[in-house]
């Protein structure tokens, strides 16, 4: 049941939803098309044991040296001194460049994992300066260490390339991002705004409903009817029933008896008819109806059906007699130049009829009173 509720929520602001993605998906585009590109080179380098300073007994100190090599500290201060801002400095001095003109360069040298190879990267937005200062920076690193560790050599591996793409921004992978962030973004704003709103809609709809028979309350339905015929093109009818059946017991059933009634006779209403339609309580023995986009004859049909439903007899659970409503209802078909009084007024008028008759008047559109 709640994820119904949810998904009804969501279906209500669909559009917050749309909104909100798209807007992200247009942001990370636009950003993407304004940042400066950044790009990154790297260059690969392997420590192992210096077979020109083993001497003795050969086996034994190849596999000494490789046993210190694998407790991490040679191969980890290998990555420091590529890391160390004095290297960067000195390659910097070396290619006659100004460190203050590199703010937006970034070099980090880290170990891979469970192996001796040294992974060095240089980041900006020259691909070709970035290359450089990889390869220079590496090899001023190895001419450094040459002296460090004699018995260990650290060469190069894979040399640093000039790169082709930029690392960022990468505008159809940042903006599929911004779309599903935008996404996660709208559902929230969704629900919240559901959620905010349910409890003014709920005392809105409280505050115009009739407390006895859960209808809309008659001032209420008469604000509706305004809106709809000072506005309406189409076709509508207004509907006035009558429960006639309730006449004697009005002022004699308990409250909580007639209110049982009352709100058996709404939802029977409601249940005939269509979502968009409006039921309210009209006075104490009629109620109202309000037919949008319906014809005249469409009125008569849907308003048959519910004097068939409301003439079967109800129960009175304070006698237990059978309580026949005789429903009489009374149909107007809205006429261009209509306004509110004359079209309540032809509604009282077919009602007068069907109360002399059948039960049952449409008032059609062509004829005048």
């Amino acid at each position: 049941m709640e994820i119904k509720l949810y998904l009804r929520m969501l279906q209500n602001s669909w559009w917050i939803v749309v909104l909100t993605a798209l807007s992200a998906t247009l942001a990370a585009l636009i950003a993407a098309f304004l940042t400066t590109p950044i790009y990154s080179s790297s260059a690969r380098y392997i420590v192992s044991p210096n077979p020109s300073y083993i001497g003795g007994d050969v086996n034994y100190n190849l596999i000494y040296s490789l046993d210190t090599l694998d407790k991490r500290t040679i191969i980890t201060t290998y990555a420091e001194v590529l890391n160390s801002p004095r290297l960067y400095s000195e390659t910097v001095a070396s290619l006659k460049l100004l460190e203050s003109d590199l703010t937006d360069y970034t070099h980090v040298a880290v170990v891979l994992p469970e192996t001796n190879i040294i992974d060095f990267t240089v980041t900006g937005p020259d691909p070709k300066l970035v290359a450089l200062l990889t390869n220079v920076m590496g090899q001023r690193a190895v001419e450094y260490v040459e002296n460090l560790y004699q018995i260990y050599d650290m060469g190069l591996l894979d040399p640093a390339l000039v790169p082709i793409d930029p690392i960022s921004p990468q505008p159809f992978r940042d903006a599929g991002v911004a779309f599903v962030v935008g996404l996660v973004l709208g559902v929230g704003l969704a629900l919240l705004r559901e959620l905010l709103r349910a409890p003014i809609v709920n005392f809105m709809q409280k505050r115009n409903m009739d407390d006895i028979s859960q209808a809309m309350k008659r001032s209420a339905f008469q604000d509706n009817l305004k809106d709809v015929t000072f506005a309406s093109a189409s076709d509508l009818c207004l509907c006035l029933v009558h429960i006639d059946g309730l006449r004697d017991y009005l002022n004699v059933l308990p409250q909580s008896t007639l209110q049982t009634i009352l709100r058996h006779i709404t939802q029977t209403l409601k249940n005939q008819l269509r979502g968009n339609d409006l039921v309210g309580r009209w006075d104490d023995l009629d109620f109202s109806v309000l037919l949008s986009d319906t014809s005249g004859q469409a009125a008569w049909n849907t308003m048959s059906r519910v004097q068939t439903a409301l003439s079967i007899p109800i129960k009175i659970d304070v006698s237990g007699e059978d309580l026949d409503l005789s429903p009489k209802i009374g149909i107007a078909e809205y006429r261009i130049g209509d306004d509110i009084n004359s079209l309540v007024k032809n509604t009282n008028w077919a009602l007068e009829v069907a109360k002399k008759g059948s039960g049952l008047y449409l008032l059609k559109a062509t004829e005048a009173i």
